[in-house]
């Protein structure tokens, strides 16, 4: 007999250092059909799960679905509207489902919720039991979930991105849904949550390196050796949101024995602690990085600047003009940046192009990512910043699907730079948000990438080098600078 599933999700990740709330404005928004028809094809977790479904024949019944970017702590008109839409529609339907699958990250932080998924399961929970109602309830989580205690109480089982660039975020909810499928024939299955003393910066939780690395290697033996664990989270944690729950965390969905699968968890904090300076990596000044390179006879490939502190993809404006500003005081050339300024891309498209403009771009956002720095160059090209991803299983398809909006969007160029400047910022996760716009980042010496690693499936492959970069910044791989108040005695670096 078919299954009838509730599916719905709400999906931001929130830098709550951020002076600016994220408001319903900053949300993508999808209701009833509208999920399913914006979503087929466009190769998200929601995608993933449709595809699923109807494998199987479900009948999805559609509640709300909303997006943002990364950004700071989304306000109360928000988290009230998606709550409100979310369970009217679902009274509507709760006595004809069979499971609630939900699409979250898993770091969502709102004016009335420091743990707004935790405190969501919680509610629909509670909902289900006043309406005496026992399903399943099913989640996708980003690798990047704060995950809470109530996450995991609430919820039937969990199941997060096993990579970081996350290119298995539409897998993932395959791999969801058909545990879903197993939980009808057997629901019969405990959560077990274990947090950690560590909050690790993004730059230490790249999955091709340890500490992640050899932890989800061994989560992945256990998996397959005790048939009874369902599966083992590993939860590199979101290291901007000033809450009790930040961190690195593991879970386990288990069938068998609570001790067992505590013994397992126990067995992978021990492999993070064995390797926990590997979490915290070193930065370079560019000082540091421009000696090496200047002693290179013949950049035959780009070299990557990798800037973290301004990382698109962690929350931040995309408008930091700190390490463009000391690179271009240098005589370096080639260089290939791009910098959402909204005001700067609104002045191009009253230019003309092959005009000369001067603009003064960047650092409008607030004061803690550089200074306007002042750019004269040729106009070479407008465009709507509308653009398709080059490759479709990209970290930005988990965030944003394949068609991607940068906003009014314009290319100029001069002497030392080619700069791209957008009106929606757009982390650096795709070759397609630069070919796009008649850039090619192959022909470059030096690419400034705001990201922290979430890039490098795109962009270590065309690269001959890369630096991470200490620079100005609120997603600052040095978590000492930020003034943590709610963490307790949590670990944020070992010095």
């Amino acid at each position: 007999m078919s299954k009838n599933i509730f599916l719905s999700g709400i999906y931001h990740e929130t830098h709550t250092f951020l002076g600016e709330p994220t408001t319903l404005k900053d949300f993508v928004i999808f209701h009833d059909e509208e999920i399913i028809n914006e979503n087929t094809g466009n190769g998200s977790p929601t995608d993933g799960f449709i595809e699923y479904a109807s494998g199987q024949n479900w009948n999805i019944v559609p509640g709300i679905q909303m997006s943002a970017r990364p950004s700071g702590t989304v306000d109360e008109e928000s988290e009230n509207y998606f709550k409100k839409n979310f369970f009217e529609k679902l009274k509507v339907s709760c006595h004809n489902i069979d499971a609630i699958f939900l699409v979250l990250h898993g770091a969502m932080v709102s004016t009335n919720h420091d743990d707004f998924e935790g405190d969501f399961l919680r509610d629909i929970q509670s909902f289900l039991s006043k309406e005496n109602i026992s399903i399943p309830i099913v989640a996708v989580l980003d690798l990047h979930a704060n995950v809470s205690e109530n996450m995991i109480k609430y919820s039937t089982c969990v199941y997060a991105y096993r990579k970081n660039p996350h290119s298995d975020s539409r897998e993932t909810a395959v791999k969801a849904a058909s545990i879903l499928n197993d939980l009808f024939l057997d629901p019969n299955v405990k959560q077990v949550h274990l947090d950690t003393k560590y909050i690790l910066p993004p730059t230490g939780v790249g999955t091709v390196n340890d500490p992640m690395k050899t932890i989800l290697e061994e989560a992945l033996k256990i998996e397959k050796k005790d048939p009874e664990i369902i599966c083992i989270n590993v939860m590199a944690g979101y290291s901007y949101a000033d809450i009790p729950d930040c961190g690195f965390s593991i879970n386990c969905c288990t069938r068998g024995k609570i001790s067992n699968a505590k013994n397992y968890l126990d067995k992978l904090v021990n492999i993070l602690e064995a390797k926990i300076k590997d979490g915290y990596p070193k930065e370079n000044s560019l000082d540091e990085a421009l000696n090496v390179i200047d002693n290179i006879t013949e950049i035959k490939k780009p070299i990557l600047l990798i800037e973290p502190a301004d990382n698109i993809g962690g929350g931040t404006p995309g408008d930091a003009t700190d390490l463009l500003d000391r690179l271009l005081q240098t005589n370096h050339t080639g260089i290939v940046a791009i910098i959402n300024d909204p005001e700067a891309a609104d002045a191009c498209h009253k230019a003309h192009i092959n005009n000369e403009v001067q603009l003064h771009i960047g650092a409008k956002f607030d004061a803690f990512h550089g200074k306007p720095i002042f750019i004269k160059a040729n106009l070479e090209r407008i465009s709507d910043g509308r653009f398709e991803l080059e490759n479709k299983q990209s970290h930005l398809a988990s965030m944003m699907g394949t068609k991607i909006n940068m906003g009014p969007s314009a290319v100029l160029k001069n002497d030392q730079l080619t700069l791209l400047l957008t009106s929606i910022k757009t982390p650096p996760m795709d070759l397609g948000q630069l070919t796009s716009q008649g850039i090619n980042p192959r022909d470059a010496k030096l690419i400034i990438i705001k990201a922290a690693v979430s890039h490098k499936d795109a962009y270590d492959p065309i690269a001959s080098l890369s630096f991470y970069i200490d620079s100005q910044g609120l997603c600052t791989s040095n978590l000492k600078r930020l003034p943590f108040k709610k963490i307790g005695n949590k670990i944020i670096s070992l010095d």
